[in-house]
């Protein structure tokens, strides 16, 4: 039987390659997003036999409700992937930092993640195992954190926090929990950047170019699957070398 994996956030971006490239492997993909949109629609329709959920990852309830329905359906979940996520404070100095977004950026991407945990986790002790995937962002490290994503930046050191003190107290008990931190991935917000800041960030990276999506889903789905079945508490920065070359 194939494993089943749960992408959030999985209608574009990094978790809508992951989705395809899990379906593409041979896993039950479900995807997720925050409602029923056309976007979720379409790689619903695209990935053939895969099953759609969607629900807003801020509220617990929500996540619960609609993933027990999923449980209802499949039977287990195998994998977990933490991905919905969003920044939405940019500044230029302290004084400009919203509440609200600084709020709203706590709550899908660390009580988010907190949520499907929650959700999922008794699932997988029942089976005895698991993998859980969470991710993070290089403006998670401390050395990489800026004034511009003061508070995004924030959320994604609490991200990797978080998935060690899960795979602390979940590994023992068979399911392994371990984060990616991307560099700068070539998403739709990219393409509203300007060419001077596009040349600068592919200046600053070794391998000069940004990632692309799959290849960060590689990744994600390396520690998700048992070839890294001996991997937990850990979390891989994928960024083409932009930290090592010190920008």
């Amino acid at each position: 039987m194939p494993k089943t994996i749960l992408i959030t956030g999985s209608s574009r971006g990094i978790g809508g390659a992951t989705a395809r490239l899990a379906h593409k492997r041979g896993y039950q993909v479900i995807v997720h997003g925050k409602t029923d949109s056309d976007e979720l629609n379409n790689i619903h329709n695209e990935l053939s036999g895969s099953i759609k959920t969607f629900f807003d990852v801020r509220d617990k309830k929500e996540v619960e409700s609609a993933i027990n329905k999923v449980l209802q359906q499949v039977g287990n979940i195998e994998i977990l992937v933490n991905n919905a996520g969003i920044a939405r404070n940019f500044v230029k100095n302290i004084n400009e930092v919203s509440d609200e977004n600084a709020i709203e950026e706590w709550e899908v991407n660390v009580l988010g993640i907190i949520h499907c945990v929650q959700a999922v986790v008794p699932n997988m002790l029942e089976q005895g195992h698991g993998s859980i995937v969470n991710i993070a962002s290089i403006k998670g490290y401390p050395e990489m954190a800026t004034m511009s994503t003061f508070t995004y930046s924030a959320t994604k050191s609490a991200v990797m926090s978080i998935t060690k003190s899960l795979a602390k107290e979940y590994s023992p008990k068979g399911v392994r929990v371990n984060a990616v931190a991307p560099g700068y991935t070539e998403t739709e917000v990219v393409k509203s950047w300007d060419p001077k800041a596009r040349e600068r960030v592919d200046n600053g990276i070794l391998l000069n170019r940004l990632a692309s999506p799959t290849e960060i889903a590689k990744s994600v789905m390396f520690l998700a699957s048992d070839d890294a079945s001996y991997i937990t508490g850990t979390v891989l920065l994928a960024d083409g070398g932009y930290m090592l070359k010190g920008k």
